[in-house]
């Protein structure tokens, strides 16, 4: 449909971006205070090339939203991709969990039309606030063409970056967030957008697009971080708690003390889907680095970062799947970063 202006519909979900602080230098502030309609409003030029429709789902930070809030997110997102009336959707989020957000929304929801997360890692009212930046370019993003049938993607910073790759990477710089593995699908200078690479689909993008009609309970998925000296307390744990599905953060490329290793084998024994991630920021988990090799059951997650590899099992656990269909899904990250399309059980 041809229209004089491309509309772009701003979903606010929280966080620093929408945040206000006592004075300009404080670290300390109130996530939260501002609108959708604020947000907009505060970004002088917005709307010069584009017709801005915005709307706030939730009014908390993202350390408080999970799977229960992300599906309503994505099921939010569809509807608006679904109207003849929107171009483009952009998200603001709260930083603390925008990897996962993005990772979600990829992982179930389908649509052609660019859909454009971002966030701030200063509050609206700090000394050079991040987030006018950031939403400006984002609304950028959301509208162009070039970026349709790309997937999710991420907007921070001056970066264009794909939304499952997308990871933090500091608690408090501006330039927190990068690609990983990979690198950036794009930079902005000013309000235009230079793309370095064709956006793609991620490999599993909306492969579980199904549990957007589903409830939002999900299995229990626990995450086990190792640390020199820790015996097997850290799979103990979890033993106890009859979890469904565990990730390892473990050393290096998987590897873990031979405790650990026997516990977590235990565990997947009795049914457990365990998958071996790492808590290196820069994860790389194959059969061949992990402890035991992949025996006793036990997954690699390949380039899929601890708190990835629990949103993606998650997903998979919630579809019924055993631990072979679930070692394939996590073979998909284990490869180039832009692996092969996967029709996932839903």
């Amino acid at each position: 449909m041809n229209r004089a202006k491309p509309i772009i519909h701003v979903v606010s979900a929280g966080g620093t971006i929408a945040g206000t602080g006592v004075s300009a230098t404080e670290f300390t502030y109130e996530s939260v205070e501002l609108s959708a309609a604020d947000l907009v409003a505060a970004v002088d030029g917005l709307d010069r090339d584009v017709e801005i429709r915005a709307d706030t789902l939730f009014t908390v930070g993202s350390q408080d939203l999970g799977p229960v809030q992300w599906l309503k997110l994505a099921q939010h997102v569809q509807v608006l991709a679904a109207r003849s009336d929107v171009d483009g959707i952009v998200v603001t989020h709260g930083t603390d969990t925008l990897e996962e957000a993005a990772f979600f929304l990829d992982l179930v929801c389908r649509t052609e039309k660019p859909v454009v997360l971002t966030g701030a890692m200063r509050p609206a009212t700090a000394l050079s606030a991040d987030g006018p930046r950031n939403l400006y370019q984002a609304v950028v993003a959301a509208s162009a063409p070039q970026l349709r049938g790309g997937g999710v993607m991420v907007v921070i910073n001056g970066l264009l970056l794909p939304g499952w790759q997308v990871v933090k990477a500091n608690s408090i710089a501006l330039d927190a967030f990068r690609a990983y593995p990979g690198g950036p699908a794009g930079r902005f200078m000013g309000g235009t957008l230079i793309l370095t690479e064709t956006p793609r689909p991620a490999p599993l993008a909306g492969a579980f697009h199904g549990h957007l009609t589903k409830s939002a309970d999900f299995p229990l998925v626990g995450i086990a971080y190792v640390h020199g000296g820790c015996g097997d307390a850290p799979i103990r744990v979890w033993h106890e708690s009859k979890c469904k599905g565990l990730v390892i953060a473990a050393f290096g490329a998987g590897t873990m003390s031979q405790p650990i290793a026997d516990a977590a084998r235990d565990l997947a024994a009795e049914g457990c889907v365990v998958v071996v991630s790492s808590r290196v920021g820069e994860v790389a988990v194959h059969v061949e680095s992990m402890t035991g090799r992949g025996r006793g059951g036990l997954l690699p997650s390949g380039f899929l970062n601890p708190q990835k590899s629990a949103t993606l099992l998650g997903f998979a656990l919630a579809g019924g799947q055993q631990a072979p269909e679930v070692g394939h899904l996590f073979d998909l990250f284990s490869a180039h970063p832009h692996g092969i399309a996967y029709e996932a059980a839903s």
